[in-house]
């Protein structure tokens, strides 16, 4: 499986938006995160969504600027993304439901993304 994955998003506060599918810290994947980034030209703000690592907690998204090939984590800030980007993030972890089976979400929690209600 892999750790992230980034789905392309089309809204003007943000290039791409980075989930993280697994419960291991996004530092021990960053560098095949921005490798993968260094491919499309353009991007400069990136959203981390870490609902697999952090549960639905207020640091759940950071907002990071991608600068010269790297995520610059002394930019990175906790940001309330809008309802859409929340629902694009529960209709891709629908499709790929099983990212959620073994996940830190409560029952609850995955029923909703199996009902594809937004967190």
């Amino acid at each position: 499986m892999n750790e992230y994955i980034i789905i392309k998003i089309n809204v003007k506060e943000y290039d791409s938006l980075i989930l993280c599918l697994t419960f291991e810290s996004l530092l021990t994947y960053i560098h095949k995160i921005e490798n993968n980034l260094k491919r499309n030209l353009g991007i400069k703000n990136v959203l981390i969504d870490q609902l697999l690592i952090t549960g639905n907690n207020s640091n759940r998204f950071l907002k990071c600027h991608f600068i010269s090939g790297k995520l610059d984590l002394n930019t990175a800030q906790i940001v309330t993304p809008s309802d859409y980007i929340k629902k694009e993030v529960v209709k891709w972890l629908h499709n790929n439901y099983h990212c959620v089976n073994n996940s830190i979400l409560t029952d609850e929690q995955r029923q909703k993304i199996k009902d594809n209600i937004i967190l």
